[in-house]
């Protein structure tokens, strides 16, 4: 099997398994199957973060990161019950702060002590925080077809950009990847433009007004490059291609998530902006 059809038969595979667990919750009117999975995820995620960090002569705290990870995703997916902990929420991260620094101050060596720290946190942000939106945005009006379409769009574009680019793309969009074009570019924002429309318009789903759904679906579709140079920017800094092998044809967990973990937060504020 040539590394095209294992990427698409892993990517559909992986597709229809987030389907079934989003209709599991959508048929028992739940969120339950939504946030183990963002939890296991995420964990697998952050852990894969730190070991690529440990290439580069950092220490952090994996376990209280890892725990600390899962407990600012579960403070996020409890606001969206209780709109009285959004206001007590960024004291989680002051307790984080609080608690890593004192694990810190037991090492009998202080050396390090601001980077480990630092880049604790900063996994935490980049995996758990930014993906443990998708809960809130699984309580607003119709917010299956709005997870739905956050993924359909942002992955859709990684597939068109990926598709196009690797057989016309001439023009390398960064030094940091050079695998990507900024014609795949431009054909993967294309890609995200036309899946945010054809979804829209599907009976029953559509979620924006015409003239809302296009700057959704260009913002969606940057928004999920910006997070795929994230990535590239961190794994090229390490010296490496993927975050882990964990998952075939893909590499790591972070390799799957990396334009999500932008993407879902950014759909978040877009749709909290505009009051929907």
């Amino acid at each position: 099997m040539t590394g095209l059809k294992k990427r698409i038969f892993f990517g559909t595979a992986i597709f229809v398994a987030f389907f079934c667990i989003i209709f599991f919750d959508y048929i028992y009117d739940s969120d339950i199957s939504l946030g183990l999975l963002g939890i296991f995820i995420g964990g697998i995620g952050l852990l894969e973060f730190y070991n690529l960090a440990e290439k580069k002569g950092f220490e952090p705290f994996k376990v209280s990161g890892i725990i600390s990870g899962v407990i600012v995703f579960i403070g996020l997916w409890l606001s969206a019950y209780e709109e009285g902990i959004n206001q007590i929420y960024p004291c989680i991260f002051v307790l984080i702060v609080l608690w890593l620094f004192g694990v810190q101050a037991l090492k009998k060596d202080p050396e390090g002590a601001i980077k480990n720290v630092s880049i604790t946190i900063f996994g935490i942000i980049y995996t758990f925080f930014f993906l443990s939106f998708i809960m809130p945005m699984r309580h607003m009006l119709n917010g299956f077809g709005i997870i739905l379409l956050v993924l359909l769009v942002t992955k859709g574009g990684d597939i068109g950009a990926y598709l196009f680019g690797s057989k016309y793309g001439k023009h390398k969009l960064s030094s940091v990847s050079p695998n990507k074009t900024i014609e795949g570019a431009l054909f993967g924002l294309f890609c995200s433009l036309i899946i945010a429309i054809g979804i829209n318009i599907i009976p029953g789903i559509r979620i924006l007004p015409f003239y809302l759904i296009i700057p959704f679906g260009l913002l969606i579709g940057v928004s999920g490059m910006f997070g795929d140079l994230i990535e590239s920017v961190i794994k090229r800094d390490v010296g490496i291609k993927d975050s882990s092998g964990v998952i075939p044809a893909f590499g790591g967990m972070l390799d799957i998530l990396d334009s999500l973990l932008i993407s879902i937060p950014v759909a978040y504020y877009f749709f909290v902006i505009i009051g929907y």
